[in-house]
């Protein structure tokens, strides 16, 4: 399909102009060499020849030669991309491209317009599909159901449970801090958590939670010069976490331990 069937900004199609405009007038016609003007149009791929006749009465069949050979050595170069650069013109929208370019406002408006109406049918729109009823929406799990559903899940078979490495992350600044031979142990608090997702249940209370943290020496070392250079930095801690649900304690075995002043410092 070449870009006047598209109506691409190749090219437009012709419309002829209303009786009462300015451009009523008829602009004097060219003779028209209709067997070269078919030759031209196979060159071109261009099924629209009606067009191309339309230009050589409108310019004449010296101007029209002088586009069809412009418009073969532009190919032969490479050929030119449309106006949004998202694509290579077709042969026949280069030498439609030319042709509006050689002609006046007026003449382009003779020649360039939207197609007769044969041209211009309008399929008939199907009436839209009427609108789905809304689903209704589930009701929300409050914090029993959600106790009660964990508690359910000890129940399950453990061979019929699927198999998963579990890591946490913990992001804060600890104040109690106990160096234990080859590794440190760090004590923290947990805060509020944020906003969940719609559709989550209530987080149940986690204000008396404890986090105890056992971080290799050789990692807590540099997160701990990090703490002092910034009294405002956090440490950053991803690892293995064992729960006691009963004390509402959580204890990490840390695989990684920086601070955000040290990621910050890499990424800088």
């Amino acid at each position: 399909m070449s870009e006047h069937e598209s109506q691409s900004p190749d090219h437009e199609a012709p419309q002829p102009a209303p009786d009462a405009s300015p451009d009523a007038t008829p602009e004097p016609q060219h003779p028209v060499d209709a067997a070269r003007i078919k030759v031209m149009a196979t060159e071109l791929k261009e099924p629209n020849i009606w067009l191309i006749r339309s230009i050589a009465g409108m310019l004449g069949m010296e101007a029209v030669e002088g586009l069809f050979q412009r418009t073969l050595e532009i190919e032969a170069a490479g050929g030119m991309m449309t106006k949004e650069g998202d694509r290579r013109r077709t042969t026949g929208g280069v030498f439609f491209l030319l042709a509006r370019d050689q002609m006046t406002s007026r003449q382009r408006r003779k020649v360039f317009g939207l197609p007769p109406r044969p041209l211009n049918t309008k399929k008939e729109r199907k009436p839209p599909p009427p609108p789905k009823p809304p689903k209704p929406k589930p009701a929300a799990i409050d914090l029993a159901q959600a106790v009660a559903l964990l508690k359910a899940t000890l129940s399950v078979d453990p061979q019929k449970r699927g198999i998963a490495v579990m890591k946490t992350t913990i992001i804060g600044r600890p104040k109690q801090i106990k160096k234990l031979g080859e590794c440190t142990l760090v004590v923290l608090g947990q805060k509020a958590p944020p906003a969940m997702p719609k559709g989550l249940p209530p987080v149940p209370d986690t204000s008396k939670a404890t986090i105890a943290v056992f971080i290799a020496n050789k990692q807590w070392e540099k997160a701990e010069a990090a703490l002092k250079a910034d009294e405002k930095d956090e440490i950053i801690v991803e690892g293995y976490p064992v729960n006691d649900p009963k004390n509402q304690l959580t204890g990490i075995w840390a695989q990684s331990c920086t601070t955000k002043g040290i990621q910050r410092a890499k990424r800088a």
